[in-house]
């Protein structure tokens, strides 16, 4: 929803969840947080395939592009990862609600496969079903988890403190509460925005960001990560004039996995073989996604 400089904005919310992801371990109960994240770097470098599901709660309310903005955000996206075969399957349930400029209340509803280098995606909203489209996957795509370099710059991005100890679906966990380092994430982000492309300065954006990740004591596996984060993008980082109003952001992710380097058969659904080539998200273009 968020276009031009706006869109940097998103990239920093994608990278805080990804620094969620890997900034977690293991050990004794009174653990040394550094020595975690190193244990469950080790234990998530050997994780072939495994299941997700993440729930998520978002609103966006303000002014963007002079126009009011009242949209809000809540579903569901349940995931089964092969690396190894390089296959994929995902769902998507979401519920979306606009009061300004409009009145609009609809049900987005997707599914995903991800076969070798090719996405296959077929989208549903406002009962009309789009055909499947197929577009080229990043050429890394499958590699994203084996980049250590990659790795490194996020670890030095956060600081982690040990929380009292919990069970997730049963299994005892570690608790981790993660601090990002606002000036490494700043550098990293930078570093991976397109040439031109201006990173505004995330620190004064975000007013509030708790990350928690609960991580297996036996496998050291990650587990569940919660993300809470409220922000305010001013009106001259979306593009508009200085000192307008710009939209306030308050979203909550929640992410379980489960199933780690168990068997998840994942087959393309005969229909979806003949996909033609083109925008997989096209239909909620007109929406400004």
């Amino acid at each position: 929803m968020l276009k031009g400089k706006g869109r940097s904005f998103v990239l920093i919310l994608v990278l805080l969840a990804v620094l969620a992801l890997v900034g977690c371990g293991s050990s004794e109960t009174k653990v040394n947080a550094d020595e975690v994240v190193q244990d469950a770097l080790a234990a998530q470098a050997g994780v072939d395939s495994s299941s997700m599901e993440i729930t998520i709660d978002a609103t966006v309310v303000g002014v963007v592009n002079d126009m009011d903005l009242n949209v809000s955000l809540d579903g569901t996206v349940t995931s089964d990862m092969d690396w190894v075969n390089k296959k994929m399957k995902g769902h998507m349930g979401m519920n979306v609600g606009l009061t300004s400029p409009m009145t609009f209340q609809t049900q987005v509803t997707g599914d995903m496969y991800a076969v070798d280098n090719i996405s296959y995606i077929q989208v549903t909203m406002m009962g009309s079903t789009d055909n499947w489209t197929k577009a080229s996957l990043p050429v890394d795509f499958w590699y994203t988890q084996e980049n250590e370099q990659f790795i490194e710059n996020l670890l030095e991005a956060a600081d982690a403190e040990s929380l009292q100890d919990q069970k997730v679906g049963g299994v005892n966990c570690y608790v981790l509460k993660l601090s990002p380092d606002y000036a490494a994430l700043q550098t990293m982000l930078e570093q991976q925005a397109d040439t031109g492309e201006e990173v505004p300065d995330i620190a004064s954006l975000i007013t509030n960001l708790s990350i928690k990740v609960w991580v297996a004591k036996d496998t050291s596996y990650v587990t569940k990560i919660e993300i809470v984060l409220a922000a305010n993008i001013p009106s001259e980082v979306l593009g508009g004039a200085a000192g307008g109003q710009g939209l306030a952001v308050n979203l909550t992710v929640n992410m379980q996995s489960s199933d780690f380097n168990e068997s998840v058969p994942i087959q393309l659904p005969a229909e979806a073989e003949n996909a033609e080539w083109g925008n997989p998200l096209g239909m909620l273009s007109g929406f400004g996604f």
